[in-house]
């Protein structure tokens, strides 16, 4: 389980919480109607309830989401605490929420499923499909797709590592927001050095991901945002699943804290995730569950492209540094599984599946990343 990421983001945010709290932000009231989905029918309610209660008692985020799906069973979804604190909404099943880095295995999955169509391959250079890369990333000619996609480039990761990057988000999220990954490929990745030599080493990278983007839309002519849905979204029927800037008042608002006082850091979020091949997502536990389940049954991808995607790239000398495509080993106590983290400012997502249990596990907190996952053993226990 690897989440770091986002810490100096996180760091210079937080330093300036307390000034930014002196401008007045208006927090649109939700407008949806109470969850219709009952899930107070499953064998393992009450224990999955009290598991999702004890761990809002003891989180600091203003909001939890719990859910699970094991093979042969039906879902099970619950919510606990405040989706906006502002109006004092409830967090509800059905509440969607930024998924962040999540959203990297659903690229993954659009990019593999070209990969079988024969419209591009992993191993092909960066370059075969976009040749005006040469000359505006160092050695080009060298990185692969594959590469990409386990953080092998060396790209790198300005929400992280770019001080520029991360003081002109905090300050003009408008600007940011309006900027398309290929903006900020050229103002912020461009002539950079990189991290290492292509394939020498792991270094996490929304870049590489705003490179895939990119390669989708050469390779078939359309939208990347249209390619999730036609060949995801569309078919598992995630109708509350999006790639997209919309200003939708029911996603849960993100927050952070500075020393006692807890802030909605949303807008922030927003402007460096939303519509964003690498982190932007928005979805719901519901259809999280879904996708993983589809992914993992071999409904999504053919058994050697999942095989591919599952295979770790450690980095030399270094524990818990590897990357699949699009994902990564989680070690839970006894438990191996594989899914990501999406970490951000306001955010902290997970959805991993757990080969030996056949289950899905997904869990979301409103509180930015590096939250508790102790409840993840327990509820993978509840079943012993």
């Amino acid at each position: 389980m690897n989440i770091r990421r986002f810490n100096s983001w996180r760091m210079v945010a937080c330093t300036v919480l307390g000034v930014m709290s002196c401008q007045q932000e208006e927090i649109p009231l939700p407008d949806y109607s109470p969850c219709s989905a009952r899930y107070t029918n499953h064998p393992q309610h009450q224990q999955y309830s009290q598991l999702l209660h004890t761990y809002q008692e003891q989180t600091a985020a203003p909001g939890s989401i719990v859910g699970v799906k094991q093979i042969g069973q039906a879902p099970w979804v619950g919510a606990a605490g405040y989706s906006n604190l502002a109006h004092q909404s409830a967090m509800d099943a059905c509440t969607p929420f930024r998924i962040g880095s999540v959203t990297k295995l659903f690229t993954a999955t659009v990019v593999l499923k070209l990969a079988e169509a024969g419209l591009l391959g992993l191993d092909d250079k960066i370059t075969t499909h976009l040749p005006g890369l040469r000359g505006q990333l160092p050695r080009a000619d060298e990185i692969t797709i594959r590469q990409l996609l386990n953080h092998t480039s060396g790209l790198g990761h300005p929400t992280d590592d770019d001080m520029n990057y991360q003081l002109g988000l905090i300050n003009n999220p408008g600007y940011f927001a309006d900027l398309t990954t290929r903006q900020r490929l050229q103002q912020f990745i461009y002539g950079k050095p990189l991290k290492h030599p292509p394939g020498s080493s792991t270094y996490y990278s929304n870049a590489g991901y705003w490179v895939l983007e990119w390669m989708v839309e050469a390779a078939t002519d359309k939208p990347f945002a249209e390619n999730l849905q036609e060949q995801v979204f569309v078919p598992l029927g995630l109708v509350d699943t999006y790639l997209a800037r919309r200003a939708d008042p029911n996603v849960a608002r993100g927050y952070n804290r500075s020393g006692n006082r807890i802030y909605d850091v949303t807008r922030w979020d927003a402007a460096d995730g939303d519509g964003d091949p690498a982190a932007g997502i928005i979805s719901t536990a519901a259809d999280l569950l879904t996708f993983s389940q589809a992914l993992f049954d071999g409904r999504l991808l053919s058994a050697p492209s999942l095989e591919a995607m599952t295979t770790i790239a450690e980095a030399p000398g270094c524990d818990d540094c590897g990357y699949g495509l699009g994902i990564e080993l989680w070690k839970v106590g006894p438990f191996s599984g594989y899914g990501m983290n999406g970490s951000s400012l306001g955010v902290d997502a997970n959805l991993i599946y757990f080969p030996d249990r056949q289950m899905a596990v997904v869990l979301f907190s409103n509180y930015g990343g590096g939250n508790r996952k102790d409840v993840i053993e327990d509820l993978l226990h509840v079943t012993d």
